[in-house]
């Protein structure tokens, strides 16, 4: 028997055969095919929570905000614009720059089907400024609505046109409560 040396010719389809037959690093390839697709699900699965605890932080904040006046406790402190955001911002613990970025738009009409709801932002779907808001609390037995609005921003690039409402990639959350003031 005569062995013929290996030419490079012979050892190719060797190296090829050995190559595919070893599964050392399986795992680590297939992680890194999953891995972005997961954490752009867990980032998006969070981003989404954490907007909708802040609306029911806003919720919350305005509501309790907005008892004051339905009670008539907001005319005997004289409570300005400026007092009802603070008071918001205060009930609604999760907010950023609170102060600075909410806006607050209370109307008061005769009874609820003289009550309209503009729109919270323009046409283009830029916020509106603050001398588009009114704060008028209105007097004992009329319909008053509270609206308020935040700007939340989104974090996260790749899920942003999803979640965000507003041009610039935000997204708007608008709390609204309707009521008649007590006597």
């Amino acid at each position: 028997m005569v062995l013929k040396p290996k030419t490079r010719k012979n050892r190719l389809p060797s190296v090829l055969k050995r190559f595919f037959r070893n599964d050392d690093g399986v795992v680590a390839i297939e992680f890194a095919a999953v891995a972005f697709p997961f954490f752009l699900l867990i980032v998006g699965t969070l981003e989404t929570a954490i907007v909708f605890m802040a609306g029911m932080a806003l919720d919350h904040g305005m509501q309790r905000t907005a008892r004051f006046v339905q009670t008539g406790q907001a005319v005997i402190a004289n409570m300005s614009q400026s007092d009802f955001k603070t008071m918001v911002c205060d009930n609604a613990v999760m907010l950023p720059n609170c102060l600075t970025t909410v806006k607050v738009d209370v109307r008061n009409f005769g009874d609820f089907t003289a009550a309209t709801f503009p729109p919270m932002t323009k046409p283009n779907g830029d916020p509106l400024n603050d001398v588009d808001y009114q704060y008028n609390i209105g007097a004992p037995e009329e319909t008053v609505v509270v609206r308020v609005s935040f700007e939340w921003p989104i974090l996260s690039s790749v899920i942003n046109s999803g979640l965000g409402n507003m041009n610039n990639g935000n997204r708007l959350l608008i709390s609204s409560w309707a009521f008649k003031n007590e006597p």
